[in-house]
């Protein structure tokens, strides 16, 4: 736990808000559903991904779905976040930004990686929608890909199957662009990052 005892109230210094933008829970859902958060504002982080853990303060791999607001550049500063401004969603802001208290983070952590918002939560069962996320899931899951990838003995195998991957994820993302009128900035949302770009740290790894 943090504590700090000199410091007994948020000095709006900024810092929290450019460590990152905040992962979303099941509390933060009436955000999106009434438009205060559209999906243009989010990034889906998807199992087998690997990403920062504050409280191990390490990379890890993720074993479950996180929804984050984006960042400068997808994973920087929080997009919300202005330095003239502040926070530019300070009245309907999630509910890690109104517990984090960086003096005293114990309230953060009693959540941390708890009830966490899915996608799924956020679309009709039965749906389109639901039924393009569902599908890209059981093609594109990650964890099995990593585990082929893990099978291939040679970097430049590993290559041509982290392409060939990649060219059909990125064929599906087009389709979906084409047959559904989606928006490119909403397919981090609903797809996650592409797999081209998730792949590529496995890889280097």
């Amino acid at each position: 736990m943090q504590l700090n005892v000199t410091q007994t109230e948020c000095k709006r210094c900024g810092k929290c808000c450019t460590a990152g933008g905040p992962v979303l829970h099941s509390e933060d859902r009436d955000l999106i559903v009434s438009g205060k958060l559209n999906p243009k504002d989010l990034i889906t982080f998807r199992r087998g991904e690997v990403a920062f853990d504050p409280v191990k303060n390490s990379i890890t791999v993720i074993g479950q779905e996180l929804i984050k607001i984006k960042g400068a550049g997808k994973i920087g500063a929080c997009k919300f976040y202005h330095e003239d401004k502040g926070c530019t969603i300070y009245a309907f802001r999630p509910l890690e930004c109104r517990l984090l208290r960086c003096w005293d983070t114990s309230e953060l952590q009693a959540i941390y990686m708890k009830d966490l918002l899915k996608r799924l939560d956020l679309v009709p069962q039965g749906s389109v929608l639901y039924e393009l996320i569902v599908k890209h899931e059981d093609a594109f899951d990650l964890n099995r890909i990593a585990a082929g990838l893990n099978d291939e003995k040679d970097i430049e195998g590993k290559y041509k199957a982290i392409n060939h991957i990649a060219e059909q994820e990125s064929g599906f993302r087009d389709s979906v662009i084409v047959h559904y009128n989606m928006r490119v900035d909403e397919l981090d949302f609903f797809f996650g990052r592409q797999v081209r770009e998730v792949l590529s740290f496995l890889l280097d790894n």
